[in-house]
C-alpha cells in the first residue's frame, strides 16, 4: 500500500515537471521514458521500485479523445489474449493546436499484478489480477520502453514486457517483441503491456 501511495505522489509530481522534458528534446507527439533526478532515482531505491517501475510522459496527439491502456499474456499459440486494461477519455472535444500533456505509471507486484496510473485530463488507476503460472518460476526478465516513440493514432505501442520461466537460462527482450511473438517461444509466462492513443472517446 505504501509503494502504491508513494507511485500516485509521484505521478502527481511528473505532471507539473515532465512535460518541460519532453517539450526540449523533441516538441512533437511522443511517448519518453521520464528523466528521473538523482533525489527521485534515491527515492524509488529505498521503496525498492527502481527495478520495477515504469514512468512515462507524452504529448498526445490534439485529436485524441481517449487512452487506452491493454495488458496481455501469450497465449499457446502465440496469439496475445488481453488479460486486463482501461481507458481514460476527455470527453471533450478540442479546437487548440496544442500537444497535450501527460504522464503514465506503471508498477510490477509480487504476484505479478500489475499497477497502472494514467493522468490525462483526469486521473485514473487500475490493477491486473494475479496470475498462478503452470510451472514454478526460477527466472524472469522485463523490458521497458527504453526511448522516444512518435504517437500514431489508434496504433498500439508496447511498454512493457514481462517474461517467466521454470528454466535456467534466459535471454533479454524488448518491448517491441510484442510485435514477435514467437520469440517468446518456450517461455512459461509472457505480459506484455500496450498503449493506444485514440480519436474515439467512450
Amino acid at each position: 500500500m505504501k509503494k502504491l501511495l508513494f507511485i500516485l505522489s509521484l505521478n502527481f509530481l511528473f505532471v507539473f515537471t515532465a512535460c518541460s522534458n519532453v517539450q526540449s528534446s523533441s516538441d512533437k507527439e511522443g511517448i519518453a521514458p521520464y528523466e528521473l533526478s538523482e533525489r527521485e532515482q534515491d527515492l524509488l531505491e529505498a521503496f525498492g521500485m527502481s527495478d520495477t517501475s515504469q514512468i512515462l510522459t507524452f504529448y498526445a496527439p490534439k485529436e485524441t479523445q481517449t487512452i487506452n491502456v491493454n495488458v496481455y499474456r501469450l497465449a499457446d499459440v502465440n496469439v496475445w489474449e488481453k488479460i486486463g486494461g482501461g481507458a481514460i477519455s476527455s470527453g471533450v472535444e478540442k479546437d487548440s493546436s496544442e500537444l497535450l500533456s501527460g504522464s503514465l505509471t506503471m508498477q510490477l507486484r509480487e504476484n505479478d499484478c500489475i499497477d497502472i496510473n494514467i493522468n490525462y485530463a483526469g486521473q485514473y488507476s487500475f490493477q491486473t489480477e494475479p496470475i498462478v503460472p503452470d510451472q514454478t518460476i526460477v527466472g524472469s526478465t522485463r523490458g521497458f520502453l527504453e526511448s522516444f516513440q512518435e504517437i500514431a493514432l489508434n496504433t498500439e505501442i508496447p511498454i512493457a514486457v514481462m517474461v517467466y520461466d521454470s528454466g535456467t537460462a534466459m535471454q533479454s527482450y524488448t518491448s517491441q517483441d510484442y510485435f514477435e511473438p514467437s520469440k517468446f517461444e518456450g517461455m512459461d509466462l509472457v505480459q506484455v503491456v500496450t498503449v493506444v492513443f485514440s480519436d474515439q472517446s467512450f
